[in-house]
């Protein structure tokens, strides 16, 4: 997941420094079709899905647009955060068995709420160009952790072994007794969660073409911060804070 968000996030880039960013001051339209340009909104939403170096989420935004450069926002987001260390495995003294991820004590969620500010930086006047905008906030990120749990072999009362939902535990089970994956709703009642804060920066580059809707892509950096370690897994360094770059896209529409 990181190697391909670092290779779109690459692209990206370079697709933006390829489009034509028009000049500021150009107003002609004489087909009519820019003809709210100059109109000034009072509010704008949007939302969208991004992914980001460890997972991937989605998020609403709701602004409250103070004049053509400047919006007021508040969000709110959802993602998936996986650890670096994290791989997949298969016991393979079992041919039907389903991969899991050794190691792995917990799945993690991120729910961030905070405010921010966007303030262009390069204006549509010309509905073939893009805006831009440099976009930056921040507020309360909590981690939702719902315990792994895996299918392991237990010998039955007549020396069969048969595979039982249990919750991993590492001084336990090894990928000789685990069978698999279990089901995803295990563990659901034994969620804990864990307080932290988080930043983001990025540059949003909205290419709709018409100024009262969104069509906008975003890419920037987040960081998420916790009061404590977030046990992610058995085997390898655990971390308090995750650095993440980021790409987003969403649609959305400002009106008066």
């Amino acid at each position: 997941m990181t190697n391909f968000i670092k290779i779109v996030f690459a692209t990206f880039v370079a697709s933006i420094a390829s489009m034509p960013l028009c000049a500021q001051n150009d107003l002609e339209d004489p087909a009519g079709f820019n003809n709210d340009a100059n109109v000034i909104y009072n509010q704008q939403a949007l939302g969208g899905l991004s992914a980001h170096t460890e997972g991937w989420g989605f998020f609403y935004r709701r602004a409250k647009i103070k004049d053509i450069y400047v919006k007021l926002f508040y969000e709110v987001e959802a993602v998936t955060m996986h650890d670096e260390h994290e791989y997949k495995t298969t016991n393979q003294n079992q041919p039907d068995a389903s991969s899991y991820y050794f190691g792995k004590l917990n799945g993690m969620e991120a729910i961030r709420l905070g405010v921010g500010e966007s303030r262009m930086i390069w204006r549509k006047n010309d509905l073939n160009c893009v805006q831009i905008d440099a976009v930056y906030g921040a507020g309360f990120s909590v981690a939702v952790l719902k315990p792994v749990y895996l299918d392991i072999l237990v010998n039955g009362p007549s020396g069969e072994t048969t595979p039982e939902s249990e919750r991993y535990d590492p001084n336990l089970d090894t990928p000789n007794n685990i069978y698999g994956r279990a089901s995803v709703f295990d563990g659901l009642n034994e969620l804990s969660f864990y307080p932290g804060v988080y930043a983001r920066a990025g540059v949003n580059f909205d290419f709709a073409n018409r100024h009262k809707t969104i069509k906008a892509l975003e890419v920037g950096v987040v960081v998420d911060g916790y009061k404590n370690v977030i046990p992610i897994m058995a085997f390898a360094q655990n971390n308090q804070i995750f650095a993440n770059l980021y790409v987003s896209f969403s649609l959305g529409k400002r009106w008066i």
